[in-house]
């Protein structure tokens, strides 16, 4: 008798149709050792293994650490160390998020940890001992001076998540903001797992108020430009033109939708509503912006769900959609209850 095992491995592979990613979605290739660090200029360093990035500065006689994703772990310090035996000194969260600031406990306690009013609330609120809880805060803007380097660091509210703010270094016009522009790509799943979508869509515009010309993103294996940032904006904003075809076309998929499955599965009835709006309003995104952005097949609709419920929640865009239209079968339903109740008169 074959094992389980023995039968998997003999049955017939499906293979999976992966798009195609747009050459100028590549960065440089991370070596064996499982991380690259380098040089942007004047001291100030980015680090990556693929997908996440931090970043640490170099002054006279100390280090500016920011961030420290889990997935690069201890390799944050190691990357230091291949670069400068400088104590670090401070440590800048650019927000509160695990997968960004999880493994900061690396640094010396006695290291000066640097967040945002909204970052300490919260951080405070989870009492995750490898998330220290900042040690100096700011409600919109603190600089700090450190060795010769200059780092602003601004707060223009709201967006992927509360607190999640700009680190500028203006002597080397370099631009630190995470989990926002996506270089190459479209944002992650959800817009970005974005706590606030309005102010995610305004901080394409606050972040070219910046004079940048490089930008650390905090994902992906590339450093990002102000091009990445405009190709971004025209992406997201057709997104939401797309979000509102979406709202203009509920109230036809909602008739398809309660034909094809009915309501009494209330969730079913919603889900397949909104999902035949977002894939038809998506279509032409999708093939404007296939060829210029990685992972547009794969996030699109989803953007274009995320968005509509956006412009509902968040912005009460019109058109509003009665999701339960009276039916004739309701109308027929009501006159027989009307009968029943006067027959039992």
């Amino acid at each position: 008798m074959s094992s389980g095992a023995d039968m998997a491995q003999q049955q017939p592979s499906t293979p999976i149709d992966v798009p195609a990613v747009p050459p100028g979605a590549f960065g440089p290739k991370v070596p064996s050792s499982g991380y690259l660090v380098e040089e942007i200029k004047g001291g100030v360093y980015w680090v990556t293994e693929g997908g996440y990035q931090c970043a640490f500065v170099v002054g006279d006689n100390e280090v500016i650490a920011i961030d420290a994703p889990p997935t690069l772990g201890p390799l944050v310090t190691r990357a230091i160390r291949d670069v400068t035996d400088k104590p670090i000194t401070h440590v800048i969260y650019s927000h509160y998020h695990g997968d960004h600031i999880g493994t900061t406990n690396q640094f010396p306690d006695d290291a000066i940890r640097i967040g945002q009013q909204e970052t300490y609330t919260l951080l405070d609120e989870l009492g995750d001992p490898a998330r220290r809880p900042p040690d100096v805060t700011f409600k919109d803007a603190h600089r700090l001076e450190v060795g010769g380097q200059v780092l602003e660091l601004v707060y223009k509210g709201n967006n992927h998540a509360p607190g999640n703010s700009f680190i500028y270094m203006p002597q080397h016009k370099i631009l630190m903001l995470v989990d926002v522009i996506y270089p190459g790509w479209v944002p992650f799943a959800n817009i970005a797992m974005s706590k606030h979508v309005p102010g995610f869509m305004e901080h394409h515009d606050h972040t070219l108020a910046f004079d940048f010309e490089t930008m650390i993103t905090g994902h992906l294996n590339r450093l990002g430009t102000r091009e990445d940032v405009l190709t971004q904006r025209e992406y997201m904003h057709d997104i939401r033109d797309a979000a509102q075809h979406a709202l203009e076309l509920t109230e036809v998929k909602r008739d398809l939708s309660r034909d094809l499955v009915g309501k009494e599965n209330i969730y079913v009835y919603f889900k397949t509503m909104y999902d035949a709006a977002s894939a038809e309003a998506a279509q032409p995104v999708i093939e404007k912006w296939r060829p210029r952005l990685g992972g547009v097949d794969t996030f699109a609709v989803n953007h274009t769900f995320i968005m509509y419920q956006s412009l509902r929640l968040d912005l009460n865009r019109e058109p509003y959609v009665v999701f339960f239209p009276p039916t004739e079968d309701d109308a027929v339903d009501g006159e027989a209850h009307e009968c029943a109740h006067d027959h039992s008169h």
